[in-house]
């Protein structure tokens, strides 16, 4: 059970990105929310009293958290790159 919770607070706190990125006032970056790791975080703790189904579903919930913090990286360095040219730039 606690490593289904350990998924879960992980997926949770992804969250975090897409918050920032609307506190920036880019809004695209609600579409990379993190919504499948968190649904399968739940479905790990509602299948609790069967083993193989906990196991399942944490490896996806893990798989999904990874995959969102590639993705928010990816999204992350362009971010980056423009805000140092606007910092170059003058603007």
């Amino acid at each position: 059970m606690g490593g289904a919770v350990a998924a879960l607070v992980v997926a949770v706190l992804t969250l975090l990105v897409p918050v920032l990125g609307l506190q920036m006032g880019l809004w695209f970056y609600l579409l990379i929310a993190n919504v499948p790791g968190i649904v399968l975080g739940i479905k790990a703790l509602r299948s609790i009293p069967d083993a193989a189904e906990v196991e399942r579903y944490i490896r996806y919930t893990w798989a999904c958290n990874f995959t969102y913090t590639a993705l928010s990286v990816v999204f992350l360095i362009p971010l980056l790159l423009l805000s140092a040219l606007a910092i170059l730039m003058g603007t």
